[in-house]
């Protein structure tokens, strides 16, 4: 197990394909907590099912190695709202969140303080203008009108994947509605960052204070 290290003013994101050959899973799976492996039996799809073993067995896989343990020792609890955490006997200083949509994942990790990131594949719908009356600011709806065409798609999931990462930094779940901000005013007290984490993928990282750097890493089975 290859250590990481993380320095108090970095954010680390890691890029993860989830579509990986079936005889690197096994080690994943026994990373996995009790829970994690009920909830991976649910899916109705091998491949759903395999990507979820991937994503999360990667973030254990990354987690031990920041912390200097075995994956298969981590514990994990979930805040008011279902966030996971590590859990108290881990100092409280490492802070993570995962995202992942269609075959890729993507993995922030940064030390004290609350972490968020969204990460979606980029695809042309029609509906995504609807989609953004329900869910933008009148603000945000504006800005993606005025978009050029062939960059539409591309600035609604660059502003989707903003707002979900904030809302997942803050830990809040649905408690906070994504109408009832815009991202361009979040950037006096939080640090949003629009990411490229693979061809054809846009991802946004979120974190609750300003001077840190990003670190950016392509993980690989």
């Amino acid at each position: 197990m290859n250590p990481l290290n993380l320095a108090a003013d970095e954010v680390h994101t890691w890029s993860v394909p989830l579509d990986v050959p079936h005889d690197g899973i096994a080690d994943l799976v026994a990373t996995l907590t009790p829970e994690e492996r009920i909830r991976s039996a649910r899916f109705q799809f091998d491949r759903d099912r395999w990507r979820y073993v991937v994503a999360h067995g990667v973030l254990h896989d990354l987690l031990g190695r920041y912390l200097g343990i075995h994956p298969g020792l981590l514990g994990f609890v979930v805040n008011e709202f279902g966030r996971p955490e590590l859990g108290r006997e881990f100092g409280g200083r490492l802070k993570f969140n995962l995202s992942h949509s269609a075959d890729l994942a993507l993995i922030a990790v940064a030390a004290n303080s609350d972490v968020g990131v969204d990460v979606e594949r980029i695809r042309a719908d029609a509906e995504l203008g609807d989609i953004a009356q329900i869910f933008f600011s009148p603000s945000e709806v504006r800005q993606l009108n005025e978009a050029p065409g062939h960059l539409r798609s591309e600035s609604f999931f660059k502003c989707w994947t903003q707002k979900e990462a904030y809302v997942k930094a803050r830990g809040e779940g649905f408690e906070i509605p994504l109408t009832s901000f815009s991202v361009s005013d979040l950037h006096d007290e939080w640090s949003l960052r629009t990411l490229q984490p693979a061809p054809g993928y846009v991802g946004a990282v979120a974190i609750g204070r300003k001077g840190w750097r990003l670190k950016q890493w392509y993980w690989r089975s």
